[in-house]
């Protein structure tokens, strides 16, 4: 299977230094445009099955990126047809973003005052739980039971649209890299990975390619 791998495009709560995890926040005009490009960058690789984190800034890419090859259908991972899967979006919210609990819409200054937290954080993400929210140990867990259950399928191309968090633990799972290293990679707005994945064996093939949004941040 090839699965494409999409960030959503740039929503209202995506402010600089804000923290936005699970609140429901709409793609702005550029988000909107970032997700069009991708659409039109899939399109002559379809029709593929759309895999998507329920919250909307994910949801309505993965709409846009579908509308190239059917209207678009939203349904849950656990009604979806076969039928359904093979050209509209199934929505899965094992694949959100981390829960920031206490933390949503705060700012990251006001995280990095409480050192003892923002410490342990760092060092220790697995294992840190955010008041009231997730620790990335609980992110990884049902990010990943996800992504096996798509890379099992009987598709040959499918696309994946969700959030920063559960695609930097998707690749560092596949790479192997050490829970120290969790922040070193990180993706952007619009951006598309490829991976490949057989019965044993999963391939990186490229990572964040940004190529189909040159341009854009002028023009929108």
């Amino acid at each position: 299977m090839k699965l494409y791998v999409v960030r959503h495009g740039r929503s209202a709560g995506n402010l600089p230094g804000r923290m936005t995890g699970w609140s429901e926040h709409p793609l702005t005009r550029l988000g909107t445009a970032q997700a069009r490009r991708v659409a039109a960058r899939l399109a002559p690789l379809g029709p593929m099955p759309v895999y998507t984190s329920d919250l909307p800034r994910a949801l309505d890419t993965a709409r846009l990126i579908a509308a190239r090859w059917a209207p678009p259908q939203a349904v849950t991972a656990e009604t979806a047809s076969p039928a359904q899967a093979a050209v509209g979006v199934v929505a899965d919210r094992r694949l959100r973003e981390i829960d920031l609990g206490d933390y949503e819409g705060r700012s990251w200054d006001e995280f990095v005052a409480d050192r003892e937290l923002a410490g342990a954080f760092a060092r220790e993400p697995f294992t840190t739980t955010l008041p009231g929210g997730e620790s990335l140990g609980m992110v990884r867990e049902r990010v990943l039971a996800a992504f096996e259950e798509i890379t099992q399928g009987e598709h040959a191309v499918a696309c994946l649209v969700c959030h920063d968090g559960p695609i930097r633990t998707i690749l560092n799972h596949i790479l192997g890299i050490p829970p120290e290293r969790h922040w070193a990679i990180s993706t952007s707005h619009g951006g598309l990975t490829l991976l490949e994945a057989s019965e044993d064996w999963i391939s990186v093939r490229f990572v964040n390619d940004t190529s189909h949004l040159r341009g854009l941040a002028t023009k929108v």
